[in-house]
């Protein structure tokens, strides 16, 4: 009977050092593909940009974890951009080096002098994460983002469209 308490004391510590709160940054290299129509002419423009992104979450197991999440975009001179959405990763396997994928959905926002684009978008992503003992973790992947936000320029009758998003990112989490 001792045998059998001591061991479900074990199990339920276990199970609740997989679980926990946790916050992390990100910062990586974001590419934009854009649409830039005026009547029957349209012309496609790829837009790069460093971005950092914060996030706070929740491990639900050893293998899932939610989140969400603010990234914010260094662009051109006087443009400023921004996402920010709800994002949930599987994490595969029990070794410190674990592959993840996950999914990303959320509302994005970029504006100039002459142009403000927003709207939705909905994503995937994969990477690498690699715990240091129970509390911190780096990882590494990429994000694809599909994208629906658009806008008009003010200065002409010229609409631009987010068709996706794509970056690479190297990251750090700390699981309090």
């Amino acid at each position: 009977m001792k045998k059998l308490l001591l061991l479900a004391v074990f199990a339920s510590a276990l199970i609740s050092a997989e679980k926990g709160w946790y916050v992390g940054i990100d910062g990586y290299k974001t590419r934009s593909n854009i649409t830039v129509s005026n009547g029957a002419v349209s012309e496609k423009q790829n837009l790069k940009r460093n971005s950092k992104t914060l996030k706070a979450g929740y491990y639900v197991s050893q293998q899932g974890r939610a989140n969400i999440y603010y990234q914010r975009s260094d662009t051109m001179d006087d443009t400023n951009g921004y996402l920010y959405g709800l994002g949930y990763d599987y994490l595969i396997g029990s070794y410190p080096l674990k592959p993840y994928f996950g999914v990303l959905l959320g509302y994005s926002k970029y504006s100039q002098p002459d142009l403000t684009m927003d709207g939705g978008f909905i994503g995937a992503n994969m990477g690498l994460n690699y715990a240091f003992g129970e509390n911190f973790s780096l990882e590494g992947g990429y994000r694809y983002m599909r994208s629906n936000a658009s806008g008009d320029f003010t200065s002409s009758a010229s609409k631009a469209k987010v068709d996706a998003l794509k970056n690479w990112y190297v990251g750090a989490n700390y699981k309090f």
